[in-house]
């Protein structure tokens, strides 16, 4: 699963600071960086740069750190079940 999905999958509706975040990443559509699916090597340092040229607040790049360490994790363990 690609970041995009995973914070559309587990964000999109929460009131709270990873849920703005989902939102703009889903508002900002085919501009936001999509990695593919286990590719993760680089990827955190292209969307940590599409923030800050997008601005973001530090409440963001908060929520994106918490939210990439969780992706990882959630894609680390689906993949060692396979």
């Amino acid at each position: 699963m690609t970041f995009y999905t995973y914070m559309m999958r587990n964000y999109l509706t929460e009131a709270s600071a990873k849920g703005d975040l989902a939102r703009d990443i889903k508002r900002d559509g085919m501009d936001f960086p999509k990695n593919r699916s286990c590719k993760f090597n680089r990827w955190h340092g292209l969307i940590h740069d599409y923030l800050e040229k997008r601005r973001a607040c530090s409440a963001c790049y908060e929520a994106f750190e918490e939210c990439w360490e969780e992706y990882v994790e959630c894609e680390k363990k689906r993949l060692n079940r396979n």
